[in-house]
């Protein structure tokens, strides 16, 4: 199993290589969403490099919600990223898909659409349409994972740890609402210290607005300290994204898991898991979502 990270510098990725990662997960944040920090062409150029010279892999988010408007800019920005040494293209938007394949990229996919990859059928399907990987719904069960990922043909993924997007829309609604009620919102977009409060729970949802749209996250951050040993036996790629926090957080909690897979005592895995209590939970590692695709 390896570690993926989204790094916000580039200059801590050696770090992050000592401590155990494997792979880093960037992007501009023109073709993806929710990224810890958007990348220029010439910083993921420099990534690039650097990376390959420590022996590690890159993959490049582009989860955006294609449209029309956007497929020149697509197919450009992929011919850009065709120059790089990366291992990975995380896509969430099939017209993606469609473009890599015209331009002979479509073995670097990993099919990332948030909820929908939830049975073991799904990477059959992909895997016949040559793409490289999938990463399964962050809504379904650590045992519904573990059937999944057990006889997989492709690279299978998840997000172990970090905050978990739970609504996205294109509409600019923090915009909307300050609009609505006549007052200033300029410094709130793109502003990531923002939570939302619903009247009849006692939790604050971070909340942001960007190009994109806006985006809500669960109150607390998904952790599986518990969770990584019986994990490691059927998962690929294992992901912590640092939305929200920093290189000094992903860095220790990097440690943290090495040392429970190193030590293999589930005490230690206990005591560190009862650490992140507080602002940290199991997500829906142990209880089904009330929601189902349809």
């Amino acid at each position: 199993m390896k570690f993926a990270v989204t790094p916000y510098t580039i200059k801590s990725i050696p770090k992050f290589v000592e401590a155990g990662v494997d792979i880093f997960i960037m992007g501009n944040e023109a073709y993806a969403n929710r990224l810890v920090h958007s990348y220029s062409n010439l910083e993921l150029e420099e990534a690039s490099k650097l990376i390959a010279s420590l022996e590690k892999e890159l993959y490049i988010s582009m989860n955006i919600m294609m449209h029309n408007k956007d497929i020149d800019d697509i197919k450009q920005f992929l011919g850009f990223v065709k120059t790089l040494d990366i291992s990975g293209i995380i896509f969430g938007e099939v017209g993606v898909y469609q473009v890599a394949k015209e331009m002979a990229m479509e073995d670097l996919l990993i099919y990332h659409p948030e909820t929908l990859n939830t049975n073991l059928y799904d990477p059959i399907f992909w895997d016949h349409l040559g793409i490289k990987g999938v990463t399964i719904s962050k809504e379904i069960t650590l045992e519904e994972m573990k059937i999944i990922c057990k006889d997989s043909p492709l690279e299978m993924s998840m997000i172990g740890h970090g905050h978990l997007n739970m609504f996205h829309s294109r509409r600019p609604l923090i915009e909307n609402f300050f609009k609505y009620n006549r007052s200033e919102y300029e410094d709130l977009i793109n502003n990531r210290n923002l939570r939302i409060v619903e009247e009849i729970r006692n939790e604050a949802y971070p909340i942001f607005q960007d190009l994109h749209g806006t985006h809500i996250f669960r109150d607390k951050a998904l952790e599986s300290f518990q969770e990584i040993q019986s994990i490691r036996e059927t998962l690929d790629v294992f992901i912590i994204d640092g939305i929200f926090k920093d290189d000094e957080y992903l860095l220790k909690v990097v440690s943290e898991y090495q040392a429970i897979l190193n030590q293999k005592e589930q005490t230690l895995a206990e005591e560190i898991s009862k650490k992140y209590q507080e602002d940290h939970d199991s997500g829906f590692l142990y209880k089904k979502t009330v929601y189902d695709k349809y």
